[in-house]
């Protein structure tokens, strides 16, 4: 196992256990190497008592004060080089000042142990050794006290960075949405207004009709807008401050165009349909819309189903069709912006977009949209009330 990959905690662990058997076996070894010199007298229970000392730093990280404690108690008649790591865990570790200098001085006062009538340079020495190591702690502690201090003047300078950049965008966001509000939204509704008075004065009937059908289409355009607006200025992850009428989405009208045009549509509905916000519903349209127009144009003679998933507050749209009957595949074009702004717009509605080609050779689109869980409920044949639900209609909603 690799260290390198251990946590703080395991690798303290392991100095700290390695550290406690070192001052035993140095607790054991001394006094063995001083009685072979005829120095001292062999004393066993001071080896023991050494030794425990020794395995009482284990702990020193933990439990600090309780196991400078132990130390002095087993120091006090047979001190060992345990005493000095005390030290230094108790002036590292230890938070109260006031516990901290008396366990100190009395781990000073083993290590001198002037009760053995030793001399005043010997008593000094002991203690001045004992303090030494406690500056050491002291240092340590505040050393990682001036670290963790920087480390959150740095985090609190990037938090405050972020939230510059991030009201940065959000002043950027209504710039566009005031931009948009005062020239597109006006130059189409002009132009719905035009289509209108054109509908009404034009003496032909196809002219009548390609002005309403032009009238319809600036609607539908309009509300767009208007949503697209809404949702820039509302703030990123919020409700979008749009309509709160939900609708369920409808996607017959444009099945019914495609067939109407040619192409082999397969629509698949599956789940209990959930009601979404307007601009997620025009989203979905927008989505199975700009699908088709690329069979039009690219694969005229393809088959395509349509797959409509409803989740756990979100709805799942695929569109696949096949590959071009005469073997060409699709083509998109070097620009590929269709798609493109179809997934800007799907992640302005909280959602997610993938489209790719297939391995059989046609094409795959890809949207998750979320839907409103509480804007209905279901009745007994598996459908929406439409009491509390708007119908998906972009003129009713312009």
């Amino acid at each position: 196992m690799d260290p390198r990959r251990w946590s703080p905690a395991t690798r303290s662990f392991v100095f700290d256990s390695a550290l406690g058997v070192f001052a035993a076996l140095v607790a054991v070894y001394e006094p063995v190497c001083d009685t072979a010199r005829g120095l001292v007298p062999w004393q066993p229970w001071g080896q023991l008592l050494g030794c425990v000392a020794g395995l009482a730093l284990i702990p020193r990280r933990r439990s600090p004060a309780c196991s400078a404690a132990v130390v002095f108690a087993l120091s006090v008649g047979f001190p060992s080089v345990a005493v000095y790591f005390a030290g230094y865990a108790v002036a590292a570790h230890v938070t109260d000042r006031r516990l901290a200098w008396p366990l100190l001085a009395a781990l000073a006062l083993t290590i001198s142990s002037p009760w053995n009538g030793p001399g005043p340079l010997d008593v000094l020495g002991g203690a001045l050794f004992v303090l030494f190591w406690g500056a050491i702690g002291q240092y340590q502690r505040s050393r990682r006290g001036l670290i963790r201090t920087h480390a959150e003047r740095a985090e609190r300078a990037e938090r405050e960075q972020h939230l510059h950049a991030e009201r940065a965008r959000l002043l950027e966001r209504a710039r566009l949405a005031g931009e948009m509000h005062d020239m597109i939204t006006h130059r189409v509704s002009l132009m719905v207004l035009q289509a209108g008075s054109l509908r009404t004065r034009a003496p032909d009937e196809e002219v009548r009709a390609a002005a309403e059908e032009l009238r319809r289409v600036g609607c539908t355009a309009l509300a767009e807008l208007r949503d697209l607006v809404e949702v820039l200025r509302s703030e990123p992850g919020a409700e979008p401050a749009i309509s709160t009428r939900p609708v369920v989405l409808d996607l017959s009208g444009l099945v019914a165009e495609s067939r109407a045009a040619g192409v082999a549509v397969e629509l698949t509905v599956e789940g209990l349909p959930a009601p979404t916000v307007p601009a997620v519903d025009r989203t979905g349209c927008r989505v199975v819309q700009e699908a088709l127009t690329n069979v039009h144009k690219h694969a005229p003679g393809a088959r395509v189903d349509i797959r409509v998933h409803y989740g756990a507050g979100q709805v799942r749209l695929v569109v696949a069709n096949t590959a071009d009957p005469d073997g060409s595949g699709i083509a998109l074009g070097p620009g590929g912006s269709g798609l493109l702004g179809l997934r800007q717009r799907v992640q302005l509605v909280q959602g997610t977009f993938d489209a790719g080609p297939t391995a059989e050779g046609g094409f795959r689109v890809e949207a998750f949209l979320p839907t409103v869980e509480d804007g209905g409920h279901a009745d007994g044949a598996g459908g929406v009330h439409r009491a509390e639900v708007a119908p998906s209609n972009p003129e009713v909603a312009a």
